[in-house]
């Protein structure tokens, strides 16, 4: 397998979240149905897939594609940069778009800006540990900064 870059510095990095306290795996790792119009649910309809043939992203955790679309897409997390909205929507910058966190950071990829995330404390907390892990490297991001982890 591809080995995983030693840490480095990160320069001109644009963070894609800001969240407050208690994110756990639940949060950040993909769970539950797949809804037809996210990032996820767009990725299956252009490869083919019925709606009817979704199933839940525990269904599909060996499908990166999928997975990766569904990181940050709990439909209970809250962005801080989109005051109001729950969801897995962030904003872009300096561009000002609303759109899905998935859909941002392959924007951000595009322009090959890193990633950070923020968040308060206990972020991490739970059993879910390696999709949230790995899909949060999946989109890009070279660093999470929160105010404590599960394991600290």
């Amino acid at each position: 397998g591809k080995e995983v870059e030693a840490p480095a510095d990160v320069h001109r990095a644009r963070v894609l979240a800001l969240f407050g306290d208690s994110i756990t795996t639940d949060h950040i790792s993909p769970a539950g149905s797949i809804k037809a119009l996210s990032p996820a649910g767009e990725y299956l309809q252009a490869n083919q897939v019925s709606v009817l043939d979704f199933n839940s992203y525990g269904s599909r955790r060996g499908n990166h594609q999928v997975m990766m679309r569904g990181t940050f897409a709990n439909i209970r997390i809250k962005n801080q940069m989109v005051p109001g909205v729950e969801g897995g929507v962030t904003v872009h910058q300096p561009s000002g778009d609303q759109m899905a966190i998935y859909d941002a950071a392959m924007r951000y990829h595009e322009q090959n800006t890193p990633l950070v995330v923020f968040a308060g404390h206990l972020y991490g907390n739970g059993s879910s540990r390696d999709w949230a892990a790995k899909g949060t490297i999946l989109l890009g991001v070279k660093a999470v900064i929160a105010g404590s982890f599960e394991r600290t």
